[in-house]
């Protein structure tokens, strides 16, 4: 846990990236023999590391099969393990040397700045040369004659990891354009040759809401609905396999951590101290009796710097690379990272692959929207399916737009919740209504070596608290055009950008600033990163200054908040 003055250890959180690299307290050389610690997450120069003479002359960068601790986390010595190298593990380095040299003579080669377009490179051409010259350096691997026949194919099935070109098969590039995350703690690097896991519950079957319109069938539906047998009195429901549970994300600092998955009715932020609050030295007193004592007032939830797909929000059968999210069987939801409730937002989803029998659904959903399923399944979110045009809300669909949409379009999503146009807030609603949470007064918990806020909330409950929105409204755009209002006087709350997938399709959400057609009077959902910044402070400082905030506050920091706010 966190030192404090006095106080019992409590956990620093997060871990973050240190701000100079390696022994020397350099900076990276993005192109040259560099390697990551476990631990620390520090970046350290092949040369720096007398102990190991041979990365320099045998280490090629980016290399990513390999396990390093530095001497500052591992002080009776530094501790490195090499790895073989498979055929995509090499492709990776190999991939990523030769876009850095192609960086470097434009000029481009920057650990600060993320290139906005991807390297592409010629397999045929560049990649199998480079690798049939370079095989001993990059893998132990004896290499086969025909290694390079089916090249194309493999690297089609990491799709997380690397883009093919629409205009030419031969031509590939990394899916990750910021080559300074590239290695072995890369969240797209640890899923290689991995396959999602598949989660089969038991549930029980009147809390199962069946659409009235016939769709594909989810996988698992007949467990769930022969489930009744599995829940009754005095037996044990069993669990086939055990969910993912965590994924890999990066902080705005650049460090990658491991960030628990949202399940169910639990939800995870992932923190960071506030400097907004002074120290409370009299909390551990207080809870002496306590043996694990973290004070939640003392963190904020840490945001992301821009809007993403969410790392954590999201089912966790699901393939998730920079914007482009693909399926695997059942529907299942991925959401964006910043959410809406004033205002009018725009967001684009191009449906970019469509195998047999895949369909995604695409628009607007709460939090409170199971991810193990498709948008528009409870009274939680509102979507539009591609097969038919159909839109869907609390289960029951409608038709829409005929014909609905395919491969190869560009689907538009916008939503309208009013605001008084001199305040530019909801007119006679209270603050909470379009304020983030400030989460405060939650559970901290400690996952991994950092803090979280663990917020539990019954979806049942919520709903019953719904109130329709007058004057609110979503609706749809189809390559362009308007498709007409979907729905009116929708319920309010947070909503975010939204697609669920039914098998293997893929799609990427764009977010912003640039757009194929942003209507008018509607703001892209990029905009909301900085926005919800200060809407999240003033949330935070509003709970600090409330009945309940002041109360768990000790008096030493009651006292020095009320005589920063008197000054």
């Amino acid at each position: 846990m966190r030192s404090s003055k006095g106080g019992r250890g409590r956990t620093a959180a997060p871990k973050t990236a240190p701000t100079t690299v390696c022994y020397c307290d350099g900076k990276r050389e993005l192109g040259s023999v560099e390697i990551v610690c476990y631990q620390c997450l520090k970046w350290f120069h092949g040369r720096c590391l007398k102990e190991y003479h041979d990365l320099n002359s045998n280490g090629v960068p980016f290399m990513i099969c390999y396990a390093f601790t530095c001497k500052q986390c591992r002080p009776v010595s530094e501790d490195w393990k090499a790895k073989k190298a498979d055929l995509v593990q090499m492709c990776v380095t190999v991939f990523a040397t030769i876009s850095a040299g192609k960086l470097k003579e434009t000029g481009k080669l920057s650990a600060e700045i993320i290139p906005e377009d991807h390297t592409f490179l010629s397999l045929k051409d560049t990649v199998i040369p480079y690798m049939d010259e370079n095989w001993t350096m990059l893998t132990s691997i004896k290499k086969k004659n025909q290694w390079h026949q089916n090249l194309a194919q493999t690297l089609l099935k990491e799709r997380n990891v690397f883009l093919q070109s629409s205009e030419d098969e031969d031509l590939f590039a990394l899916a990750e354009k910021n080559l300074a995350t590239v290695g072995p703690l890369h969240e797209a690097v640890k899923q290689i040759g991995k396959r999602p896991v598949v989660e089969r519950e038991f549930r029980d079957p009147r809390q199962i809401e069946l659409p009235p319109i016939e769709g594909p069938k989810t996988r698992g539906a007949s467990k769930r609905r022969h489930a009744e047998g599995a829940t009754a009195p005095g037996k044990k429901q069993k669990l086939t396999s055990r969910a993912a549970d965590y994924s890999s994300t990066a902080t705005p600092t650049g460090a990658q951590i491991d960030i628990p998955f949202s399940k169910d009715s639990y939800r995870y932020f992932l923190t960071e101290t506030d400097p907004n609050v002074p120290e409370d030295t009299t909390w551990n007193q207080t809870h002496a009796n306590t043996a694990y004592v973290i004070p939640p007032f003392q963190h904020r939830v840490l945001l992301n710097q821009n809007v993403i797909v969410s790392s954590n929000d999201r089912a966790f059968q699901l393939t998730v690379a920079n914007y482009s999210v693909t399926g695997f069987e059942g529907y299942a939801m991925a959401r964006a990272s910043h959410g809406v409730s004033k205002g009018t937002w725009y967001f684009e989803v191009y449906f970019d692959d469509q195998p047999d029998d895949s369909h995604v659904r695409i628009g607007w959903s709460q939090v409170h929207a199971p991810l193990q399923a498709c948008v528009g399944y409870n009274k939680f979110s509102y979507g539009w399916r591609s097969k038919h045009g159909t839109k869907f809300h609390d289960a029951k669909g409608k038709k829409y737009h005929f014909g609905g949409f395919k491969q190869g379009d560009t689907l538009g999503c916008l939503i309208h919740l009013p605001v008084d146009k001199k305040t530019l807030v909801p007119r006679n609603l209270p603050s909470e209504s379009y304020l983030p949470p400030s989460y405060k007064n939650s559970t901290l918990i400690n996952f991994k070596s950092n803090l979280f806020f663990e917020v539990h909330e019954e979806a049942a409950d919520l709903a019953k608290e719904l109130k329709e929105v007058a004057g609110s409204f979503i609706e749809f755009f189809h390559n362009g055009k308007s498709c007409g209002k979907a729905y009116e006087d929708i319920y309010g709350g947070t909503y975010f950008p939204t697609v669920s997938i039914f098998k293997k399709a893929t799609v990427t959400m764009n977010f912003g600033p640039k757009f194929k057609s942003l209507p008018r009077g509607a703001t892209g959902i990029h905009m909301r990163a900085d926005e919800q910044q200060y809407e999240q402070t003033l949330s935070d400082v509003l709970y600090l200054l409330s009945k309940e905030g002041l109360n768990l506050l000790g008096s030493d920091v009651k006292q020095e908040i009320k005589l920063e706010n008197s000054q």
